[in-house]
């Protein structure tokens, strides 16, 4: 009994630290599965800092750092930090130019507010500059973020030796564009949700595979409004996950449950046409969980997707064999309607072949066209209202933008 006693109180302490620390940050997210490892952040843009703490159910060293776009430890920008068993605590600012211990940065530039230890955890809060100046950081810009993490249950021997970390990781964030949790609506009081996941496949072992998963949307009688959609990836396959994409589509309803390569011969042709077809819903490397505004839903039931394909990159680099993922999308409903229904608009140009770049070009630009017979066709005449968008590019691209100009005849 006393044991099970202390066990409530340490978690009570630690959720009570986490809702403190939620209320003091605009952002949060789980570096971890477990969620062991907890970073909380606000970006100040008017004195371009960032103010960073991290919780971890640990009594050790931390690590934490910015990667280059390759999520690994050669090239990052790290700091490590502990509090000692005397209560002193410390934040070295460090880099790794290789997989060994990173290397004291002779300019420190992440400036530690406070730490400390409680009840099995680590809490430590500190700050850094966008952009510090020194060539051994990194700077932070928009987009998507390579974070990396770890840590030990024992402090370091020395402040110059370290233990090999118990936990490490890694997790892409995006810093500057991701809804504070304060302006995030609260889920309706008859929430339901569906998972849409593919079934224990076998990833193949190769570079890049796209596969394709039918599934039917619940049958109601009436209409319903998505209100939040998420995605579910597989435990310690946040590296192999690269993007997944929901199409609404037509097919003939024993199509369903069927789950392929999407570009292998053996992929039904009733489900071919759906690759490309209207998104309902999407999620990327770096990306969090579809949240519409508290007057806003996707309409479903009556109105509506019914059919849809999730279609699932894996990124393989390495060519792991005998990978089971069963990753997708899980997505939330109530069916007390909100004031607007939403829709999904997908701009750009399609690739091809054919979209070849000449050489020895700095900037190469493709155009492509809506003329307005499409928008007048599709688009009510007192116009619509946008309250999010996502960007997509593989690894090539280093840049991607959407700019809206307001056009008047």
């Amino acid at each position: 009994m006393r044991l099970y006693v202390a066990v409530l109180l340490i978690y009570a302490c630690s959720t009570a630290a986490a809702a403190t620390l939620k209320e003091s940050y605009d952002h949060f997210v789980s570096l971890d599965e477990e969620q062991n490892y907890m970073m909380y952040w606000t970006m100040n843009d008017a004195a371009k800092t960032i103010s960073i703490a991290v919780a971890v159910k640990t009594t050790g060293w931390i690590g934490f750092g910015i990667s280059p776009y390759t999520g690994r430890m050669p090239g990052s920008d790290t700091v490590i930090g502990w509090v000692d068993d005397k209560g002193k605590s410390y934040l070295q600012d460090r880099f790794a130019p290789t997989r060994d211990v990173p290397l004291l940065d002779t300019q420190q530039d992440y400036n530690l507010i406070s730490a400390e230890e409680k009840n099995g955890m680590t809490i430590m809060k500190f700050s850094r500059k966008y952009d510090t100046g020194d060539t051994k950081d990194l700077v932070l810009e928009t987009g998507t973020t390579r974070l990396i993490w770890s840590y030990n249950d024992v402090d370091p021997v020395t402040p110059n030796t370290f233990t090999r970390h118990k936990k490490q990781g890694t997790r892409s964030v995006n810093l500057f564009t991701t809804i504070p949790e304060s302006d995030k609506p609260p889920l309706p009081s008859d929430v339901q949700h569906f998972d849409f996941r593919n079934p224990q496949i076998t990833v193949p072992a190769r570079d890049t595979t796209y596969w394709c998963a039918a599934f039917k949307f619940p049958e109601i009688n009436d209409t319903a409004h998505l209100v939040r959609i998420e995605p579910l990836i597989e435990k310690e396959h946040e590296g192999l996950v690269h993007h997944i994409l929901v199409y609404d589509c037509v097919y003939d309803d024993s199509l369903t449950g069927s789950s392929h390569d999407c570009d292998s011969m053996n992929m039904p042709q009733g489900l071919r046409g759906c690759r490309g077809a209207a998104v309902v819903g999407a999620w990327a490397v770096g990306g969090g969980p579809i949240i519409y505004p508290a007057h806003v839903g996707l309409p479903f039931g009556k109105r509506g997707p019914r059919y849809v394909v999730l279609e699932t990159h894996y990124d393989n680099p390495l060519l792991k064999s005998g990978i089971i993922d069963s990753s997708g999308m899980r997505f939330y409903y109530t069916r007390q309607l909100r004031k607007y229904d939403a829709g999904v608009l997908e701009v750009g140009r399609l690739t091809s072949p054919f979209m070849l770049i000449p050489e020895d070009q700095r900037n190469w630009q493709v155009a492509g066209y809506c003329s307005e017979n499409c928008t007048r066709e599709n688009l009510p005449p007192d116009g619509i209202k946008f309250f999010g968008g996502m960007l997509h590019t593989h690894l090539t691209g280093n840049l991607i933008a959407t700019p809206v100009c307001y056009c008047y005849d």
